[in-house]
């Protein structure tokens, strides 16, 4: 054995010392390899279950899944989201939320024109659609468009004429405007403006073409009597969304503090729709609006709308009349269901209601 070790010795010791030093190295790498092999096979962690005792596990939990489907379905029954009641409501199997908005969304004068509407529920998942949608039961009654004043109107043959400069917003209604066109129209009268011709019609914000075309025949603007009224030789007026630092500081009781307050709520709203807004003003005081009232006035078509379908966060945000609350609602209502159609369907929202929607309309299209 001794002779042996001197042979193994003797041997190695013939090495250089790179050699050597290379033989070393080589062994204690393969110790540390067949320690870890050992270890590892020591701390491999067993399995808790056999493959017997797991499928049995998943069948018993399968099996308690659909008992617990099965009887959330028993608790459902057959509705009408248009007509149902508050206390049937209350027993039908729903989120409250759910129950909340439904009821919300009619009290705002919306309906249900097809099952697809309830999709649009604030809090409605895909998921749980799918699990009531059986039971939703519409009426083909109830999937009639809704037909408001104006349509009324337009299946009665309007008689005799209108002046825009004269008429009230009853009258204007009488002749096919809707009750928005009127007040724009009355409002646009009040605040200084004067139709001409008929064509000045067409600047009022909300009047399109087509129903300029269908109230022509009854338009029947007195020019003997516009030229007739006594017009002061100093009248001064200002367009608000056209007019500069300048042209305001010349109205009485305007210095350029409020010039520039103007100019910069005018830029953050788009534009004035009516004067009534100089009240919004920071520092605006009711003395001072009855003075510069008379002196001012309002071209709705120098309004910039907002493309509600394309703008983001921070634009939206920007606006005086939007909040966070209903920035974000609108925002995820468009990644949720896809481009909003009209403005009217956002009234489904929480944090949007219909004051909120007629605040809004002149500043976004949907465009």
């Amino acid at each position: 054995m001794r002779k042996a070790w001197l042979n193994i010795k003797n041997g190695f010791l013939s090495y250089s010392r790179g050699d050597r030093v290379g033989i070393i190295t080589l062994s204690v790498l393969i110790l540390i390899l067949l320690g870890a092999n050992a270890y590892v096979k020591r701390i491999t962690p067993k399995a808790y279950y056999t493959p017997e005792q797991f499928e049995e596990i998943q069948a018993k939990w399968d099996a308690t899944r659909q008992t617990n489907k099965n009887s959330g379905l028993l608790s459902l029954f057959s509705f009408n989201p248009n007509t149902i009641d508050e206390s049937a409501l209350d027993s039908l199997d729903l989120p409250k939320r759910i129950k909340r908005n439904i009821i919300k969304y009619r009290a705002a004068g919306g309906s249900f024109k097809s099952n697809d509407d309830l999709r649009k529920l604030y809090g409605m998942s895909d998921s749980l659609f799918q699990h009531i949608a059986p039971f939703i039961v519409i009426p083909k009654a109830a999937v009639k468009p809704q037909t408001k004043n104006i349509s009324r109107l337009t299946l009665e043959t309007p008689s005799g004429f209108f002046d825009p400069n004269t008429a009230s917003e009853e009258e204007l209604e009488h002749f096919g405007f809707s009750s928005y066109q009127s007040n724009n129209i009355v409002s646009y009268r009040n605040s200084g403006g004067t139709y001409r011709q008929p064509e000045d019609l067409l600047k009022i914000y909300g009047l399109d073409s087509a129903t300029y075309k269908r109230i022509y025949p009854y338009l029947k603007i007195d020019v003997r009597a516009e030229a007739e009224k006594e017009v002061p030789e100093e009248l001064f007026t200002v367009e608000l969304n056209s007019a500069d630092t300048t042209d305001l500081i010349q109205l009485k009781g305007i210095g350029s503090v409020y010039a520039s307050r103007i100019i910069k709520y005018r830029d953050l709203l788009g534009g004035f729709c009516n004067v009534n807004q100089l009240m919004e003003v920071y520092g605006f005081s009711e003395e001072l609006f009855a003075t510069v009232k008379p002196a001012v006035t309002v071209d709705t078509t120098a309004i910039k709308p907002i493309r509600i379908n394309y703008a983001e966060f921070s634009e939206l945000i920007r606006h005086p009349y939007f909040e966070k609350s209903n920035v974000n609602a609108i925002l995820n209502e468009k990644d949720k269901n896809g481009p909003i159609k009209k403005l009217a369907d956002l009234e489904a929202l929480e944090f949007v209601d219909a004051e909120f929607i007629d605040k809004i309309r002149p500043y976004v299209t949907c465009r």
